[in-house]
């Protein structure tokens, strides 16, 4: 569309670095992301299949009251794993999947943007009079790395992403950089301390204003299921009763599955909650390191 308006093909250049920049930042919805495929009931020779085969050959082990119907679409979503090399038949998950898990695993930004969406520009702009190398610009441009989301995992609380280890080192108020102790998830800088008035009000602002964003998405869920819905009951957090030598810690053991008494991966309500209980769990992550619990 920007081409066709008349302006030049920099413009272009520039929208499209934009754009991949976005999804390597993680600032795309989940939606966008997902893919569908065909499942059948055998292959030919015995062969093992599309992705989508081998998601629904897990889906059954592990549920065997589940069954893939013949010929059945399968929605899925590409998950990064270490390494430069990878199966994808090892990276396929279900969309509810990528939401539950959400810190331990995260979309291959470089699988969807060089097979679907370079692959989809290049048909175009690789053509006359434009014989644009659509690669070279995807190199050259600015990716931006995915900041670090405190989503707690809910497999157990021996998280297996490394930023359960080890905290973030920017200031959650005021972005500045500054010591983490590898405990606490998020950290205030020694000046937003010695202000603590002032960043205990923004903290509380920030939690007041997601919460009620929450609440509104909750409501719409509530009109749509007839389930009882507020900020609280998306992700809720599980705890446990951890003692660690003399004393009794209450510490947060993941979430619990199903995440909402709604999982229609077609609702974008769905991933705006997601995001916001996301949100949510940060800022009540920064009240605790303001104190404010107490």
């Amino acid at each position: 569309m920007i081409l066709f308006c008349g302006r030049s093909i920099e413009n272009v250049k520039m929208y499209l670095s934009r754009q991949w920049a976005l999804i390597h930042a993680g600032r795309r919805p989940v939606s966008d992301f997902i893919l569908t495929g065909r499942v059948r009931s055998e292959y030919r020779g015995g062969k093992i299949g599309p992705v989508q085969s081998a998601l629904a050959r897990r889906l059954a082990e592990s549920d065997p009251a589940r069954r893939i119907l013949h010929k059945e679409r399968l929605p899925y979503v590409i998950a990064a794993l270490p390494g430069h090399t990878f199966k994808l038949r090892d990276c396929v998950l279900t969309p509810n999947e990528l939401l539950e898990h959400w810190d331990s695993f995260t979309i291959h930004c470089g699988y969807y943007i060089t097979r679907h969406v370079n692959a989809a520009l290049k048909r175009c702009f690789s053509l006359a009079p434009f014989y644009c190398d659509i690669d070279s610009w995807y190199e050259a441009s600015p990716k931006v790395p995915k900041p670090i989301h405190y989503w707690p995992s809910s497999k157990s609380r021996h998280g297996s992403m490394i930023s359960f280890f080890f905290g973030s080192d920017s200031c959650a108020i005021c972005n500045s950089q500054c010591h983490s102790n590898a405990v606490e998830r998020v950290v205030v800088c020694d000046a937003c301390k010695y202000f603590n008035s002032d960043s205990s009000f923004a903290a509380l602002i920030q939690l007041n204003s997601i919460q009620q964003k929450s609440n509104k998405l909750a409501y719409i869920c509530h009109e749509c299921n007839g389930c009882l819905e507020n900020s609280g009951s998306y992700a809720r957090e599980r705890h446990v009763l951890v003692k660690r030598k003399a004393t009794i810690k209450l510490m947060v053991d993941g979430i619990y599955s199903p995440i909402g008494n709604c999982t229609c991966i077609d609702c974008e309500i769905s991933y705006m909650r997601h995001e916001l209980r996301e949100r949510e769990i940060e800022t009540l992550a920064l009240c605790r390191a303001l104190r404010l619990d107490k």
